[in-house]
């Protein structure tokens, strides 16, 4: 585990060996040479502290300056001391605009003054520092550009790296690769640009320097106008994805809201269809859950698809409400005229529930519910794959539940005998996959409590195990 006060430790520890450093850079530098041409290099300071102060902050939080340019032409012209110079004033510069922070302060002083006085120190052996840059000769001054340019880079992106790693606990090599390594091309054309401001130098003295820097810096308010309407945008746009994260949530529960509103209604209106017909109370509720359990068993796992297995089973009857009393409860046997009248039950229930887009789905395993693997069922006859999954897997729970159940003209049979049964049945009444299903799940069912009540559930029952529990209907 990672210790934070170690951490912190290891950190300081750097950034004050990072500003000793520069400390000692910044005096050998002047203890090594003299400045010549003050009044010059005072001016270059100056366009590259400016620089820095008129950087451009982004919208996020970083700031982006071309004060790099005029650090390198005070290295390239006068040598470690001009470097270290305006590496200072560039860093102090920063405190005061920017991160008026003590120790990025000490940090930024000790790596750029260090990566200023590097860099003219290798320029000046081999002569590529000096104020007579010559236009007829321009390889001394690009090859200064881009070796100091590749040489602060080198140092100020290394350090900044080391000091990523120490507060954030990557690698230096990862946060090198994600932070500078893509920039290396842009500051060697910088370099470029640096050395042939050199030149120009060289020919035309510090006030063509100052003349093309008057465009640039003039071009600094468009940037920041740039930048600052993009910031603009960027929060604007930021602002509106929060509103609509906000709005979707509502809308989301809502939703939810709504679904659990359609479900607790249906629910109560299975209630009052097992209050109107005692013989068969909790006969629906008990098919559903048994239903859900296929459906799962069968790879049914979506939460929609479920809850259309669910409410098509639990409403399944609801077409009986247009069945008057005198053939719903009627005790003894059915005319064939009653019991045609009785067959339309699934094509009322499917027109009761198909007026709610939200319930199309069961209505369709309501229509479907007493169709027949091969057949002969009704009310269309469908067959095989035809029917709907929903259906044929209501088909066998409806079947169970009646053959258990007691009735007041005979006695429920034995979940062995139901089982029994519809294994008989199967290819010609059932689907021969769900009845493997069933199969499979009997065990356990056989071990329930078929008489303990069952209340509608506000949430089915596979639902409350994820979610939370269930409130009961009507």
């Amino acid at each position: 585990m990672k210790n934070p006060m170690g951490s912190n430790a290891r950190e300081s520890a750097f950034i004050g060996v990072m500003c000793a450093a520069g400390i000692l850079a910044f005096v050998t530098a002047f203890l090594l040479e003299q400045v010549e041409e003050p009044v010059a290099l005072g001016a270059v300071v100056l366009l590259a502290a400016l620089s820095e102060g008129l950087s451009v902050r982004l919208y996020f939080d970083g700031r982006v300056s071309i004060s790099f340019v005029g650090t390198l032409v005070a290295a390239m012209l006068f040598g470690p001391p001009g470097g270290v110079l305006a590496a200072a004033c560039v860093a102090m510069t920063g405190y005061m605009v920017a991160s008026h922070n003590a120790r990025k302060l000490a940090f930024n002083f000790g790596h750029e003054v260090l990566a200023a006085f590097l860099a003219a120190a290798f320029l000046s052996p081999v002569g590529a520092t000096g104020t007579q840059y010559a236009i007829d000769r321009p390889f001394g001054a690009f090859f200064g550009g881009v070796s100091g340019a590749a040489i602060l880079f080198t140092v100020d992106a290394w350090s900044v790296s080391a000091i990523i790693a120490l507060t954030s606990g990557r690698s230096l090599k990862a946060s090198y690769r994600e932070n500078f390594g893509w920039l290396l091309p842009h500051y060697l054309v910088l370099g470029v640009v640096g050395g042939g401001l050199a030149v120009v130098y060289g020919q035309l003295g510090i006030a063509a320097i100052l003349v093309l820097a008057l465009p640039l810096l003039l071009s600094r308010y468009s940037i920041a106008q740039f930048v600052d309407r993009t910031r603009e945008n960027v929060m604007r746009l930021e602002r509106s994805n929060e509103q609509l994260q906000s709005a979707y949530v509502e809308i989301r529960d809502m939703s939810d809201e709504l679904k659990d509103a359609y479900t607790g209604t249906l629910e109560s209106l299975v209630t009052a269809l097992d209050v109107r017909d005692q013989e068969t109370r909790g006969h629906s509720v008990r098919v559903a859950q048994h239903s859900l359990d296929i459906a799962q068993m069968l790879g049914i796992k979506t939460e929609e698809e479920l809850l259309t297995v669910y409410r098509g089973a639990l409403m399944h009857d609801v077409g009986k409400i247009g069945v008057p009393d005198a053939i719903l409860l009627k005790p003894a046997k059915l005319t064939e005229e009653e019991w045609e009248f009785m067959r339309r039950h699934p094509a009322l229930g499917y027109r009761i529930l198909a007026q709610v887009p939200y319930l199309r789905p069961a209505a369709k395993i309501v229509l479907a519910h007493h169709e027949r693997w091969d057949g002969d069922g009704y009310p269309r006859k469908l067959k095989g794959e035809d029917i709907p999954l929903g259906a044929r897997i209501f088909a066998i729970c409806d079947t169970y539940d009646a053959i258990i159940s007691d009735r007041p003209y005979r006695a429920g049979q034995s979940p062995d005998a139901a089982l029994a049964e519809i294994l008989r049945c199967a290819g010609t009444q059932f689907d021969p996959k769900v009845v493997e299903a069933f199969e499979a799940a009997f065990p356990r069912w056989r071990e329930e409590d078929h008489g303990a009540p069952r209340r509608p559930l506000y949430l089915p029952a596979w639902r409350q195990d994820q979610d939370a529990p269930g409130r009961a209907a009507g």
